[in-house]
Protein backbone atom coordinates (compact mmCIF):
# COMPACT_ATOMS: atom_id res chain seq x y z
CA UNK A 1 0.00 0.00 0.00
CA UNK A 2 1.61 3.46 -1.14
CA UNK A 3 1.89 6.30 1.32
CA UNK A 4 -1.28 8.77 -0.41
CA UNK A 5 -3.16 5.01 -0.12
CA UNK A 6 -2.58 4.45 3.96
CA UNK A 7 -3.55 8.54 4.17
CA UNK A 8 -6.71 8.10 2.75
CA UNK A 9 -7.66 5.19 4.02
CA UNK A 10 -7.35 7.44 7.53
CA UNK A 11 -8.97 10.24 6.43
CA UNK A 12 -12.05 8.05 5.84
CA UNK A 13 -11.88 5.97 9.18
CA UNK A 14 -10.18 7.51 11.85
CA UNK A 15 -8.09 11.00 12.00
CA UNK A 16 -5.05 12.33 10.22
CA UNK A 17 -2.91 11.97 13.68
CA UNK A 18 -2.88 8.37 13.43
CA UNK A 19 -1.40 8.01 10.15
CA UNK A 20 1.25 10.10 11.01
CA UNK A 21 1.48 8.18 14.27
CA UNK A 22 2.18 5.31 11.59
CA UNK A 23 4.47 7.12 9.57
CA UNK A 24 8.29 6.35 9.80
CA UNK A 25 10.18 9.81 11.01
CA UNK A 26 12.40 9.67 8.39
CA UNK A 27 9.50 9.80 6.08
CA UNK A 28 7.89 12.75 7.85
CA UNK A 29 11.54 14.92 7.70
CA UNK A 30 11.89 14.32 3.72
CA UNK A 31 8.24 15.69 3.81
CA UNK A 32 9.25 18.44 5.88
CA UNK A 33 12.47 18.79 3.84
CA UNK A 34 10.37 18.73 0.29
CA UNK A 35 8.15 21.31 1.44
CA UNK A 36 11.02 23.24 2.99
CA UNK A 37 12.49 22.90 -0.58
CA UNK A 38 9.67 23.96 -2.36
CA UNK A 39 8.92 26.92 -0.49
CA UNK A 40 12.74 27.92 -1.16
CA UNK A 41 11.88 27.13 -4.87
CA UNK A 42 8.68 29.75 -4.37
CA UNK A 43 10.91 31.90 -2.83
CA UNK A 44 13.67 32.64 -5.23
CA UNK A 45 10.76 32.38 -8.20
CA UNK A 46 9.34 35.51 -6.82
CA UNK A 47 12.71 37.11 -6.07
CA UNK A 48 13.62 36.53 -9.38
CA UNK A 49 10.50 37.97 -10.78
CA UNK A 50 10.75 41.01 -8.49
CA UNK A 51 14.34 41.63 -9.77
CA UNK A 52 12.97 41.27 -13.46
CA UNK A 53 9.69 43.53 -13.10
CA UNK A 54 12.43 46.11 -11.63
CA UNK A 55 14.70 46.05 -14.57
CA UNK A 56 11.52 46.10 -16.88
CA UNK A 57 10.26 49.09 -14.87
CA UNK A 58 13.99 50.84 -15.05
CA UNK A 59 14.08 49.77 -18.41
CA UNK A 60 10.53 51.74 -19.39
CA UNK A 61 11.29 54.74 -17.21
CA UNK A 62 14.72 55.02 -18.91
CA UNK A 63 13.03 55.21 -22.58
CA UNK A 64 10.20 57.51 -21.27
CA UNK A 65 13.10 59.77 -19.58
CA UNK A 66 15.43 59.48 -23.15
CA UNK A 67 11.95 60.36 -25.25
CA UNK A 68 11.31 63.74 -22.65
CA UNK A 69 14.84 64.76 -23.13
CA UNK A 70 14.87 64.06 -27.14
CA UNK A 71 11.70 66.06 -27.39
CA UNK A 72 12.76 69.08 -25.21
CA UNK A 73 16.03 69.32 -27.52
CA UNK A 74 14.11 69.41 -30.84
CA UNK A 75 11.54 71.89 -28.96
CA UNK A 76 15.10 74.04 -27.93
CA UNK A 77 16.28 73.51 -31.53
CA UNK A 78 13.08 74.44 -33.17
CA UNK A 79 12.83 77.61 -31.53
CA UNK A 80 16.44 78.53 -31.98
CA UNK A 81 15.53 77.69 -35.82
CA UNK A 82 12.92 79.86 -35.71
CA UNK A 83 14.79 82.59 -33.85
CA UNK A 84 17.84 82.60 -36.93
CA UNK A 85 14.84 82.27 -39.55
CA UNK A 86 13.53 85.94 -38.06
CA UNK A 87 17.15 86.97 -38.20
CA UNK A 88 17.91 86.06 -41.58
CA UNK A 89 14.69 87.95 -42.69
CA UNK A 90 15.79 91.05 -41.01
CA UNK A 91 19.37 91.12 -42.05
CA UNK A 92 17.72 90.16 -45.85
CA UNK A 93 15.52 93.76 -45.57
CA UNK A 94 18.54 95.62 -44.17
CA UNK A 95 20.67 94.42 -47.11
CA UNK A 96 17.90 95.16 -49.61
CA UNK A 97 17.55 98.97 -48.34
CA UNK A 98 21.40 99.51 -47.79
CA UNK A 99 21.44 98.37 -51.69
CA UNK A 100 19.17 100.91 -52.28
CA UNK A 101 20.59 103.55 -50.67
CA UNK A 102 24.36 102.12 -52.42
CA UNK A 103 22.38 103.02 -55.84
CA UNK A 104 21.59 106.11 -54.94
CA UNK A 105 24.85 107.57 -53.68
CA UNK A 106 26.57 106.42 -56.26
CA UNK A 107 24.57 108.36 -58.84
CA UNK A 108 26.20 110.75 -61.33
CA UNK A 109 23.56 113.47 -60.50
CA UNK A 110 24.41 113.40 -56.47
CA UNK A 111 28.24 113.32 -57.52
CA UNK A 112 27.92 116.25 -59.64
CA UNK A 113 25.73 118.06 -57.03
CA UNK A 114 28.26 117.32 -54.35
CA UNK A 115 31.32 118.79 -56.06
CA UNK A 116 29.28 121.57 -57.79
CA UNK A 117 27.56 122.81 -54.35
CA UNK A 118 30.43 121.98 -51.75
CA UNK A 119 33.79 122.11 -53.48
CA UNK A 120 32.83 124.84 -55.43
CA UNK A 121 33.73 122.37 -58.81
CA UNK A 122 32.22 123.11 -62.34
CA UNK A 123 32.28 120.87 -65.48
CA UNK A 124 35.06 121.22 -67.64
CA UNK A 125 33.28 121.97 -71.00
CA UNK A 126 36.46 122.95 -73.03
CA UNK A 127 38.22 119.46 -71.41
CA UNK A 128 35.99 116.84 -73.03
CA UNK A 129 37.34 114.74 -75.72
CA UNK A 130 34.83 112.36 -77.52
CA UNK A 131 36.79 109.39 -79.47
CA UNK A 132 35.92 109.10 -83.14
CA UNK A 133 34.54 105.90 -84.05
CA UNK A 134 36.79 103.80 -86.67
Amino acid sequence: MSRYERYNSYNRTSSARAWVDEVEPQEITALRTSQYRLEQHKLQQRKVLRKRLLVAVAVVLAAYAFTVYRGEVLVRQGAHLSKLQRQEQQLTMQNNELKIAVEELKGPERITGIAEKQLGMRIARSNIYVKGGN
